[in-house]
């Protein structure tokens, strides 16, 4: 078994490039991919495929809804196997099942046919090449580094909230839905296979240190304690049942399910809400798309604040600001265009900065070596609250007709997602911490 001190010993020359960068760079590109396929576009497609196919906007949600729940299962499954396998061989498989069932959802004609494509399979393949496989994977690679990796790496994330939709909008309004899912699942094969190759498990399979750190010379005093942190985070991480009798972990599972509800909402009605009040579909989908590039901006100011402030404050300052904009969202609406804009500018920012600092704050709390499992245990309660969400609000509307209510329903679920986090503490260290010892000079 691999562990930093072998790793310690074996590593004797620096490569040219550490390869975790190359993992950081495919972790974009998956970002990219999922999020901007699987929740930034369900508004541009509600609309034209409710009316062509005569379903309710409840029974469209319905399939998005049930996809994040399928989504979570896969990721309890998948968890372990990130742990002993690495990301490659589950990445591969999921790029083949996302590509082929994109492209199928182009051939649907009833709603069950919709439910299982888009629903199961899409959702299973986006789960499994998206942000808690490559973040899970990233965590394994850089300590010292980690909180700005994470949060740059979710530059793919944003991204995925800019391009697709804008393009997308046009391609559904000129051609069809169904040319719309067959661009996405064609886009999906040729971005991610080539991605998915460049995944690794962990850097101590390759005698390699996390953060590229090497022991061919004698270290500085720095260095010493960076060598520290590696061996701290190593050997005090967590394993799923030790988490799991933590408060922590649940005050995280719960802050963060209530987030994640929120967003899908948000990502599933915010395009319709816009239309229904008047907007035309390019002015919803642009006001969309600024949310992505302010969440695009925001990477660079979080990434830099991680390393210098406490995680689960920052986590706690993201979903706020997330919760304050989304309470203004219908006022704003109602004032102009503009103070709208700025409503999605807030709420981009923040949530620029939760995802990432979310994952940062798992790996922060419970260590790297069993992250996957530990990560994963929370889906199943995350899901029923993160699922429910959706579907309740498109159950409201058609009730209703309106989404007024739902959005102040949502900057209530983010309130408490803050408090709950902010309630959380890391867990205390498993082991004494000793000063690590100066590896001998090679040759």
């Amino acid at each position: 078994m691999h562990d930093w001190r072998t790793a310690l010993t074996a590593a004797t020359r620096r490569p040219r490039v550490f390869w975790g960068w190359w993992i950081f760079a495919a972790s974009i590109v998956g970002q990219f991919v999922t999020i901007g396929f699987a929740a930034q576009v369900i508004g541009v497609f509600l609309v034209p495929m409710t009316e062509d196919l005569g379903w309710s906007r409840s029974e469209f949600v319905l399939a998005s809804s049930l996809g994040f729940g399928i989504g979570a299962i896969t990721g309890m499954l998948i968890g372990p196997l990130i742990d002993r396998y690495g990301a490659r061989p589950i990445m591969l498989v999921g790029t083949t099942i996302s590509g082929v069932a994109l492209i199928a959802v182009s051939q649907v004609e009833e709603l069950w046919q919709f439910i299982f494509v888009r629903g199961a399979l899409t959702q299973i393949g986006l789960f499994m090449i998206g942000p808690f496989v490559v973040n899970t994977t990233l965590s394994k690679w850089f300590v010292i580094n980690r909180g700005r990796v994470i949060a740059l790496a979710s530059l793919g994330t944003s991204i995925g909230g800019i391009i697709p939709p804008l393009v997308l909008t046009p391609i559904v309004d000129g051609a069809g839905w169904e040319v719309g899912w067959v661009v996405m699942g064609i886009t999906t094969l040729v971005l991610m296979y080539p991605s998915s190759l460049v995944m690794r498990r962990q850097p101590e399979d390759y005698g390699l240190l996390p953060d590229g750190k090497t022991g061919d010379e004698e270290p500085t005093a720095e260095e010493l304690e960076q060598l520290e942190l590696l061996r701290q985070d190593f050997d005090n991480s967590y394993t799923r049942g030790e988490a799991m009798r933590t408060r922590s972990m649940w005050l995280l599972v719960f802050g963060f399910a209530f987030a994640v509800a929120a967003v899908a909402i948000m990502y599933s009605h915010v395009i319709p809400f816009m239309t229904d009040v008047g907007y035309t579909r390019s002015q919803a989908a642009f006001a969309f798309a600024v949310q992505g590039a302010f969440a695009l901006v925001s990477k660079f100011f979080w990434a830099w604040v991680v390393q210098k402030h406490s995680p689960r404050i920052l986590t706690v300052l993201t979903i706020a600001m997330m919760g304050v904009s989304t309470a203004f969202l219908v006022p704003a609406a109602d004032t102009s265009y503009g103070s709208l804009l700025v409503v999605f500018a807030v709420f981009g920012f923040g949530i620029g900065g939760m995802f990432p600092l979310f994952d940062f704050v798992w790996a922060w709390y419970f260590g790297r070596q069993h992250i996957g499992a530990v990560r994963s245990m929370g889906f199943p309660v995350s899901v029923v609250i993160a699922v429910t969400g959706p579907i309740l609000t498109g159950i409201y509307y058609d009730s209703v007709g309106n989404y007024r209510g739902a959005f102040f329903t949502l900057a209530f679920l983010l309130s408490l997602g803050a408090v709950l986090i902010l309630a959380s503490r890391k867990p205390p260290a498993k082991v004494a911490l000793e000063p690590a010892e100066a590896p001998a000079a090679a040759g």
